[in-house]
């Protein structure tokens, strides 16, 4: 099971006894449906590759429309796409609830009208938004989360390079308006045109986080903060070691300089020439040709800091540069 799957499981369970089941089903059906003309009548089908969202359209619309019935087909469009369910409402009670939910109008002459987002969309409550950001995510909607993290039996061909959430919509003006619920959740959404569809789409680990708790999928929720702050954690070690590593490489290539230039002095003017104080250093590195300043600070006599060994050592290295021209 995908992660998008376990979090459209847990929004339609969360939603079960939702008080905003007609938010849900605008979002549903705006995201994932498409009209139908039967018997002279507007009607509408749903489509997904998900059987539970299906199932729940179902219950969603028996719970606005009880006399509703159903024809269900399993259809493949081309060779691309995998297959789908598509769920069409019988005639009279589609257009029954594509009237109550605001789809259809009627003009001053009484005449049907088709509105493709509800006039009263954005005027509606905190729950409203939350139930029809859900539904639309039910509908074509989508996350996914960095290869690095694994969130129960999350299938691996839903990893990514980085975290992603998205709605696939061919409805511009509908992804336009939900664009704009998002940014009343201070969430700043982007917005593209991708193969005749139109997308809306967040890549900020914490607005995700957000959006997957608005929308009721608190377990996802905790399995994804957990893991992002396992993630964090395994980066901060990463960098911990390659930063000691790099410190480590640094203080090796020293002490190869330092021998290298004790070794020119000891094979010209021999190391006894040199004042006491460097003497000392050299042989002291001479005894631990790989120990840091530290180590070398131990098996010295007189008492110095690493600063003035780092000190006498450049001198070394002056003193060797200059026997060498």
């Amino acid at each position: 099971m995908t992660f998008s799957q376990k979090v459209k499981g847990e929004i339609i369970e969360s939603a079960k006894n939702s008080e905003s089941k007609q938010s849900l089903l605008v979002g549903l059906v705006l995201s994932c449906g498409s009209l139908v003309f039967k018997n002279k009548q507007v009607t509408f089908c749903v489509a997904s590759e998900n059987q539970g969202v299906i199932d729940f359209a179902k219950k969603l619309i028996l719970s606005e429309v009880p006399s509703a019935s159903f024809s269900e087909e399993t259809v493949r469009r081309n060779f691309k796409n995998k297959e789908k369910i598509e769920l069409t409402v019988d005639a009279d009670s589609g257009s029954e609830l594509l009237m109550t939910l605001g789809i259809i109008t009627l003009d001053n002459n009484g005449n049907r009208q088709i509105e493709l987002v509800p006039a009263e969309f954005l005027a509606i409550s905190e729950s409203d938004r939350v139930a029809i950001l859900s539904g639309a995510f039910l509908g074509s909607g989508s996350v996914s989360v960095p290869s690095s993290i694994e969130i129960g039996e999350m299938s691996s061909t839903n990893k990514s390079n980085g975290y992603h959430m998205e709605w696939v919509l061919s409805n511009n003006e509908f992804a336009g308006r939900l664009a704009e619920i998002l940014s009343m959740f201070d969430i700043l959404p982007k917005k593209v045109e991708r193969n005749d569809n139109f997308v809306v789409y967040i890549k900020e680990s914490e607005s995700i986080s957000n959006i997957i708790g608005l929308m009721g999928a608190r377990v996802c929720l905790l399995e994804l903060e957990n893991d992002k702050a396992t993630r964090e954690m395994r980066n901060l070690i990463n960098r911990q070691a390659n930063c000691i590593s790099a410190n480590i490489d640094k203080s090796v290539n020293a002490a190869l300089m330092q021998l290298d230039a004790i070794e020119v002095i000891q094979n010209t003017i021999g190391i006894e020439s040199l004042p006491d104080s460097l003497q000392e250093v050299a042989l002291a590195r001479l005894a631990n040709p790989e120990g840091s300043l530290l180590d070398i600070q131990s098996l010295l006599e007189t008492k110095i800091t690493k600063g003035a060994i780092s000190q006498r050592f450049k001198k070394i290295l002056e003193i060797s540069k200059e026997l060498q021209e």
